[in-house]
């Protein structure tokens, strides 16, 4: 096996900097032509995902982890989480492809996103707005139930809301996505790999079904692997074959 080199990163202003870590091969000869960037969860950070970075460094891909600004009490970006909503989220992912665009835009021709949780809604939220900027999507469990869950919870002005963890205000609800994300996501074509746990009690998998049932009406170029018995969070099992399905993906493209 190749060894991986880990590289910090950094964007944005001084006052409110993205940090993150670039993962490739030192075998130059066998760097791919592809770029993945890889979205965290609500409260997660970019260390969760290293598994999925070394995984794809390994067979050659560049990928970048962020940690997004107030996005969970474990990040080392710039920002409160009570700063933090899904907006603030896709503003951090847009600079990350216009971070790869500026220092390494010659050596690849494709770049797709990869999301966990908030992190998919974050990546399909996104990649409805670039385009064919992105190639595909990678999404696991995406919280797409999120506009529905937060509909219920109200925060009185001038307090905080307690929630899974860490702290969010009421800009959190404001910036919340205000039209129908299935129907936002029709005008994104390229490829799109989805997965989740069909005991997952905290996103069901219902929302991930309607989203490949819909691509898949479309004609698009959409897989969806179901993984019995895991819930939000996927065993070393689950996890391991979740990242050989994002490999095969990217070595059929």
């Amino acid at each position: 096996m190749d060894s991986v080199k880990k590289i910090k990163i950094m964007y944005g202003p001084c006052s409110d900097r993205v940090f993150g870590f670039i993962y490739e091969n030192e075998n130059s000869d066998k760097r791919k032509h592809s770029a993945v960037i890889l979205c965290h969860g609500y409260n997660s950070c970019q260390a969760d995902l290293e598994y999925m970075a070394q995984a794809l460094a390994n067979e050659g891909y560049l990928a970048l982890t962020i940690d997004f600004r107030g996005g969970g009490t474990r990040v080392i970006s710039m920002g409160k989480t009570t700063d933090m909503s899904l907006k603030t989220e896709v503003e951090d992912v847009c600079g990350a492809v216009e971070f790869i665009k500026r220092t390494r835009g010659s050596e690849f021709d494709k770049l797709y996103l990869y999301g966990e949780s908030q992190g998919g809604l974050v990546s399909l939220l996104t990649s409805a707005m670039l385009g064919d900027r992105i190639a595909g999507l990678f999404l696991l469990y995406p919280a797409l139930c999120i506009p529905d869950d937060m509909s219920k919870v109200t925060i009185p002005e001038g307090e905080v809301h307690h929630l899974m963890g860490m702290d969010i205000s009421q800009k959190y609800l404001d910036e919340l996505p205000k039209f129908d994300v299935y129907e936002m996501i029709k005008s994104f074509s390229g490829s799109m790999t989805i997965a989740h746990g069909d005991a997952d009690p905290l996103v069901r998998i219902s929302y991930s079904q309607r989203l490949y049932d819909q691509q898949k009406a479309l004609g698009r170029n959409v897989t969806f692997d179901t993984f019995e018995g895991e819930v939000h969070g996927f065993s070393p099992i689950g996890a391991a074959r979740w990242s050989q399905i994002v490999i095969n993906r990217l070595k059929g493209e």
